[in-house]
Order: C-alpha cells, then sequence, then structure tokens
C-alpha cells in the first residue's frame, strides 16, 4: 500500500514562499537543500516547497548535469513548462478559527477569503488564504458569532 511521503508545491521564489509558509505554520523550515527544495515535517509526513527553476537554470547553464541528474530526468524536464498556483488546496483545522482568521489578517502574508460556511454533510466553516504563488490554503475549525 502507498503511504504519502510529501506533498510539493512548486514556487517561483523560495525565499519569500519560506517566508510566507514559516509565518503561516508558524514553525521553521525543517530542511532545505540550496534553492531547490524546502520541507516542513508533520510527523512522517511534509510539505515541501520545490523551485524548479533551480534545475531549469543548471539546465541552461549545461552545469554538471551528468552529475546531477540521469539523462531521463534532463530529457523529460528540460523543456518543461512551469505552471504555478491553484493546482490543489493544502487543508489546516485549528480549533479558534476567528483568533487564526485575525491573526493571518495582521500578518498581511497573502489575500484573505471571508470566512465562509456550508453544510452539505456537515456544518463546516473555513476561509482561504492565498500563497505567492496563488495556491490556495484552506483553514478550517471552530467558530462563533465574533460580537466586536
Amino acid at each position: 500500500m502507498l503511504q504519502l511521503g510529501s506533498t510539493y508545491l512548486l514556487v517561483k521564489d523560495m525565499e519569500k514562499s519560506i517566508d510566507f509558509y514559516e509565518r503561516l505554520l508558524e514553525m521553521k523550515v525543517t530542511s532545505q537543500n540550496f534553492d531547490r527544495w524546502a520541507q516542513f515535517n508533520f510527523g512522517g509526513n511534509c510539505i515541501a516547497l520545490f523551485n524548479q527553476k533551480y534545475d531549469d537554470k543548471r539546465f541552461k547553464k549545461n552545469e554538471n548535469l551528468k552529475e546531477a541528474y540521469s539523462k531521463e530526468y534532463i530529457e523529460r524536464f528540460k523543456d518543461r513548462k512551469i505552471t504555478y498556483g491553484n493546482n490543489f488546496v493544502l487543508n489546516f483545522y485549528i480549533d479558534d478559527l476567528n483568533a487564526e482568521y485575525k491573526r493571518l489578517q495582521n500578518l498581511k502574508i497573502g489575500k484573505l477569503s471571508p470566512i465562509m460556511f456550508l453544510n452539505v454533510a456537515l456544518p463546516y466553516h473555513f476561509f482561504l488564504i492565498e500563497d505567492p504563488d496563488g495556491n490556495q490554503v484552506e483553514i478550517t475549525g471552530n467558530w462563533r458569532v465574533d460580537n466586536e
């Protein structure tokens, strides 16, 4: 049986993406390899940031390709069009949805949706925040009517 190892996010700007996810997740990046790869560990799984431009730059410079990549990898990815944003949704749960919404409003790290509600199978409150590449991150949790 397959087991989830990680979820990759394709990023344009590694530094900007690391900053966004460190602030969103309130944790430091767990490990990083050059400007190509960074990951945040969650037990046995991780969210990984993958900068394909790192490989692309090396391909264009013909920089130590045989030492770092198989010929099959080079053939498959050397002319690949890199697309970003809105290819997946990361979902996170937090006990106090209202407090998390206010925290992210104050951080001003990405475009926030309003808190939304749906009740298809169960009552469900959530909001979305966009990362620097336009990927949507969904935050859900316990919501309360705010009397402020």
